[in-house]
């Protein structure tokens, strides 16, 4: 693997009709690299990661919304034997390819990012990239696959936002790999300055440590800055962590430790943490809430 990776055809994994599929030479390229004994695979699509590993040897979990698994409300770690050595996502990007009730299924589904605007992708994005985090073991990889994005004439570099989020510290590379065959190249576009998007970027992360919740805040201040971004993501990632659904006393002591950085400027917090749970999630009885 190096810097930059170009593969002219997608491979014989997967399935070529499905939209936005990665290559599979990737997959084999990472798993070439790293030498994992657990690839990990948070949205797997058709089914290329699972198909490569099979073909390599490699013991492999695949999760996906069409198969029921939410990886911004579901902890990952807890469906897995153990922690992986390699965690792999590539997520629908906001609102550019529509999966749940177009390319799969037939109604839209919640948790799909590809319904999302950018804010609300970039929310779900962070809790999927900490989610992911937590479910590989200490000196493993967890790494994504994400593009940018132009729409209605405003340009949105995706991988920008996915780096400041995370541990300044555990960044190991950043792969720029090449597109080839994108129905958009098709596209006739007005104006002689017009640059065509024909790259995406595959993030690669090294854990090191061993929970998120275990990074002292005196020495990763930047991951106390970028952790709860907002309140409905550290709920979301208390949750998450609490199996889905908890007491209220529960997802405060959790919020507590997440959102240090917002609590210290809210007197209220509590109250704030309340006002969410009500605006953005479910009461399944009194006291209890649910993502």
């Amino acid at each position: 693997m190096q810097s930059v990776v170009s593969y002219p055809d997608r491979g014989k994994w997967g399935k070529s009709n499905w939209r936005g599929n990665t290559s599979g030479h990737i997959i084999v390229d990472l798993i070439d690299h790293f030498k994992p004994q657990l690839f990990v695979d948070v949205c797997e699509g058709s089914g290329t990661s699972g198909e490569v590993c099979h073909d390599m040897g490699i013991q492999y979990v695949g999760l996906d919304l069409h198969k029921g698994n939410d990886f911004t409300r579901d902890f990952v770690l807890s469906q897995l034997p153990r922690p992986a050595d390699i965690c792999f996502s590539h997520p629908p990007y906001a609102n550019m390819i529509q999966y749940s009730g177009a390319v799969w299924g037939s109604n839209p589904i919640d948790g799909d990012t590809s319904l999302c605007g950018v804010d609300e992708f970039l929310e779900k994005s962070q809790v999927m990239l900490l989610n992911q985090r937590e479910a590989t073991r200490e000196g493993g990889i967890y790494t994504t696959l994400i593009g940018d994005m132009r729409k209605n004439g405003d340009y949105r570099s995706f991988q920008a936002d996915f780096i400041q989020m995370m541990p300044k510290s555990e960044l190991l590379n950043v792969v720029i790999k090449v597109q080839h065959n994108m129905m958009s190249s098709k596209t006739q576009y007005s104006g002689a300055r017009f640059i065509p998007i024909t790259h995406e970027y595959l993030l690669i992360w090294k854990k090191t440590a061993k929970s998120l919740f275990a990074v002292t805040w005196d020495k990763a201040k930047e991951i106390k800055r970028q952790i709860a971004a907002t309140w409905r993501s550290a709920i979301r990632i208390a949750l998450m962590k609490l199996g889905g659904r908890a007491a209220l006393k529960e997802i405060y002591a959790e919020v507590e430790q997440i959102a240090q950085n917002l609590i210290k400027n809210n007197n209220n917090w509590q109250a704030k943490v309340r006002q969410q749970l009500q605006y953005h999630f479910t009461s399944v009885e009194r006291g209890v809430w649910a993502a």
